[in-house]
């Protein structure tokens, strides 16, 4: 991951598609979810298929999903403890 949050409810960055974040000083628009690979099943010391990271994802979350990728649309400082606003969400009709 490039980016940590601290204090979001989990996995509340999966419905943001489309959405705009402020970022430091930096905006970025929300692409997509990202969907684990397979290539996180294997140990990086032995080259041996040694877990399956995307079965327990989808185990114990319901999804496959391990972070979100995001196109930066207005480039800026960003720094550890700079504050990473959460999108607004579209008001009920």
């Amino acid at each position: 991951a490039n980016l940590y949050v601290e204090g979001w409810e989990p996995w509340a960055e999966m419905a943001w598609a489309g959405r705009e974040l402020m970022l430091g000083f930096a905006r970025a628009k929300v692409f997509k979810p990202i969907i684990r690979c397979a290539a996180t099943h294997v140990d990086p010391e032995t080259a041996e298929r040694d877990m399956d990271v995307v079965k327990a994802l989808f185990d114990n979350y319901g999804h496959m999903f391990c972070g979100i990728y995001m196109h930066v649309t207005d480039g800026g400082q960003i720094t550890v403890g700079d504050a990473c606003t959460a999108p607004q969400m579209e008001p009920a009709r």
